[in-house]
């Protein structure tokens, strides 16, 4: 539902060029990241990781009018395997998407509108069978979103931040096959709109002698 609403407020900006809107803004990120760890037979150790950082801002500035809005984030993978003989293997899989938008049409007969959503998932499976091993996973990620949209009509701010933590390990010895699957799934969203604008200001009815 919020993620309609955003894309009713970007496609309105989009078909009205400006004429339509006084102010209006959209902004969005994905991120999608895969770690495979594995090690087969033998003696040996691998590891690997992955870190992305992600920010941006807009501002928009009108007489008596401001809209504000900026989105962060962090995601960090980090997968080791290691052991004698057998198969160890560590899958880590994330995907991250944000998208907010804002508007406000003034005077009389107008509206601010404003909405954001976030949705964080992580997934990451280990696997080992024969031999000796171990083998862990750790993911993370940590973002927020702020929105200020402040008018003649009126004022509105929408905040939300998420930190979220994925952890796992095995440890086996020989003959045993074991696996551990972790997931992962959040899910954020927020809108405001506001109707009707501002009285216009009232005239002196003229005076007659």
């Amino acid at each position: 539902m919020v993620r309609d609403f955003l894309l009713s407020v970007a496609v309105v900006l989009l078909l009205s060029s400006g004429a339509f809107a006084d102010v209006g803004q959209t902004e969005g990120f994905s991120i999608g990241a895969m770690n495979v760890v594995q090690k087969v037979g033998g003696a040996g150790w691998a590891g690997s990781g992955n870190l992305v950082m992600v920010g941006h801002g807009q501002e928009a500035l009108k007489v008596g009018t401001v809209a504000r809005q900026k989105e962060t984030g962090k995601l960090t993978q980090s997968a080791s395997a290691g052991g004698i003989c057998g198969t160890t293997k560590v899958l880590q899989n994330a995907s991250v998407q944000g998208l907010q938008g804002q508007a406000a049409v003034l005077g009389r007969h107008g509206f601010q509108a404003q909405g954001q959503s976030l949705a964080v998932g992580l997934d990451s499976v280990i696997r080992q069978s024969g031999g000796i091993g171990s083998a862990t996973s750790v993911q993370d990620f940590v973002g927020g979103q702020h929105q200020l949209l402040a008018t003649p009509n009126g004022t509105s701010a929408n905040y939300q931040v998420v930190g979220a933590a994925q952890f796992s390990s095995v440890s086996a010895r020989p003959g045993s096959s074991v696996a551990v699957i972790n997931t992962l799934d959040i899910k954020m969203g927020q809108n405001q709109i506001a109707t009707g604008g501002y009285a216009p200001a009232k005239t002196k009815p003229p005076c007659y002698p």
